[in-house]
């Protein structure tokens, strides 16, 4: 190798130091007073080396002595702990190092939040201030760790807003409205939802109920005296009154073209948003809210079909959904934004726009059982639309629980209930004019049984009676309904458990009675139908019977159970 290359070679194993150098800001104090120190072997002054003149060590000498020397070239290095370390020029022989421990950090952190959130100035300008008025000097990069340890935010973060929904849930469930303030600038949630497109949903899955920055202040706002009106829930019943009276026909008779239109209605996408958001509603109710969330994302993205001139009876589906697993944030937003849905679009007639914003201003001033005290009005006024009757009360769609367990395939005669009058000695033999050509009147009979045993809370006794002769009606018939069957053995478990009131659960022939019709029930819904929350809630009431009776072992194998069927729903839901 000749004398030329051997020099270049050299300078180019120096210059990749030197790169080093430059590109680790993170060096420590010891590793640079170690590189200039080993500049005090060379000349102390000399010119730019050229490559003829000297060898490699001597240009690196010159070079890291030049670098010093150079103003604001390293001026300072930040160290893990939050020290700030700034060289002294080489010339002094020593180098001093400034550290800002976090005791001093503390001491100035008021100074900078007034600079820096109430009189909100621009981080440079905050820096400029503290070094000039208090000799407080830090590089930018730690001020920004700082400002983040200490939640100083301008704005506000998806995360704070997710907490504040989560603190105003809270405070409105003993009764205290909430007001939020940022640097004493009030925070307008609904505004940063709408800026941002997202829901009160999109915010469950990252709300941790942490705690909120200390520039955020919660606060009770003071009431304020109301402007006499009449009130809501009035207002509100006559313009559903208005509306309904338009939209509820009496239903033809049963004949194929009137079904094929509650098919058509059936396979909707206004009732599938009705589907997924009464799964929604059910996982929120057992505390799984990411996968509630999801599925009430899917909903209001098809919500709007509810809307269609054809999709009112979607509409009261929906009210069902809600009234089942009833929650204060669904009810809110689902009301709110069907609303604006309405107010943004042409085709919705005025009288159901009127409906929707008495529904949304009603859920915003009233408490959750306020809420459904209307939801039950206005399914029982619709449901007696037509002075129909059952066992001499006006009859109710809201005693049909559960109501969605018959698939919509199967259920015809539920949109001709409200058109008779029922009578509890008729459910064996009851039916509709043509019905069996169509559906199997085991169904009607079903949900006469279930009417029956909610509207009398399960205490009549005639509900056994009718309930075990259903029963065995239906297992000699040829072709046995799972669901009347499951229907009547759920019925005598229920009657069954309320005369065992004020008896000792351990030693109660009724209570075990009422055991063993559940288990009978729980095991056909096992192997009938496909995972879902109605055998969900069967097992969950299973449980707890169980454990009244002190069978703990029982009832952690039902709950075992229960669980793992939960899993088998959203694994069956998601695909």
């Amino acid at each position: 190798m000749g004398l030329h290359e051997a020099r270049v070679g050299n300078t180019d194993a120096m210059g990749r130091d030197l790169v080093h150098l430059i590109r680790k800001p993170q060096l420590s104090p010891e590793s640079v007073d170690s590189l200039l120190s080993s500049s005090e072997s060379s000349q102390e002054t000399s010119p730019a080396p050229s490559g003829t003149a000297h060898d490699s060590s001597a240009l690196v000498s010159w070079t890291a002595e030049h670098l010093v020397q150079t103003p604001g070239f390293i001026e300072e290095i930040d160290s893990p702990d939050g020290s700030v370390h700034t060289p002294t020029s080489s010339k002094q022989g020593s180098h001093r190092k400034r550290t800002h421990s976090p005791d001093v950090w503390e001491a100035h952190k008021a100074a900078i939040a007034r600079l820096y959130l109430d009189e909100n100035k621009r981080l440079k300008d905050v820096m400029e201030i503290m070094e000039s008025q208090w000799g407080f000097r830090a590089s930018q990069k730690m001020y920004k760790t700082k400002l983040t340890q200490w939640k100083f935010f301008k704005n506000n973060r998806q995360a704070d807003v997710a907490n504040l929904l989560y603190l105003q849930r809270h405070r409105l469930a003993i009764g205290k409205e909430s007001t939020f303030r940022r640097n004493g600038k009030p925070i307008d949630v609904e505004a940063y939802m709408r800026r941002r497109g997202i829901s009160a949903f999109d915010l469950v899955e990252v709300a941790d109920s942490g705690d909120l920055p200390p520039t955020v202040r919660c606060r009770t706002p003071p009431s304020v005296p109301k402007i006499l009106d009449p009130p809501d829930d009035l207002r509100l019943k006559e313009r559903f009154f208005q509306w309904t009276s338009q939209k509820f026909v009496k239903p033809r008779p049963i004949e194929t073209g009137y079904l094929k239109r509650l098919d058509s209605h059936h396979q909707s996408k206004a009732l599938h948003s009705v589907q997924l958001l009464t799964h929604g509603c059910w996982l929120f109710s057992t505390g799984r809210n990411q996968e509630g969330g999801g599925f009430c994302r899917g909903a209001f993205a098809l919500l709007h079909h509810i809307l269609d001139t054809s999709a009112f009876l979607s509409f009261f589906e929906m009210m069902m959904a809600i009234r089942r697993y009833p929650n204060a944030e669904i009810i809110k937003e689902l009301w709110s934004y069907l609303s604006r849905y309405a107010a943004a679009i042409d085709g919705v007639n005025q009288p159901l726009h009127r409906v929707l914003m008495s529904f949304a201003n009603f859920s915003q001033q009233h408490a959750l059982t306020h809420n459904i005290d209307i939801l039950d009005w206005a399914l029982q006024w619709a449901s007696a639309r037509f002075n129909s009757s059952f066992d001499g009360k006006s009859f109710d769609y809201t005693m049909l629980k559960p109501w969605d367990l018959v698939p919509v395939g199967e259920s015809y005669h539920r949109y001709y209930l409200c058109l008779n009058h029922w009578e509890v000695d008729s459910i064996p033999t009851a039916t509709i004019p043509s019905l069996d050509e169509f559906e199997d009147p085991s169904n009607l009979r079903a949900d006469l049984l279930l009417i029956f045993g909610n509207q009398s809370s399960w205490r009549d006794d005639r509900l056994s009676k009718v309930a075990l002769k259903v029963l065995e009606q239906n297992r000699s018939s040829p072709k046995p309904s799972d669901y009347l069957e499951f229907v009547c053995l759920y019925a005598t478990a229920r009657h069954s458990k309320t005369r065992s009131a004020g008896d000792d659960p351990t030693t109660s022939i009724d209570h075990k009675l009422a055991r063993e019709y559940l288990q009978l029930a729980a095991d056909l819904q096992g192997r009938a139908w496909p995972p879902g929350k109605n055998y969900y809630e069967t097992l969950t009431l299973l449980e707890n019977w169980y454990r009244e009776a002190g069978d703990h072992e029982s009832a952690d194998d039902t709950r075992k159970k229960r669980d793992q069927d939960c899993v088998n729903v959203l694994t069956a839901l998601c695909k």
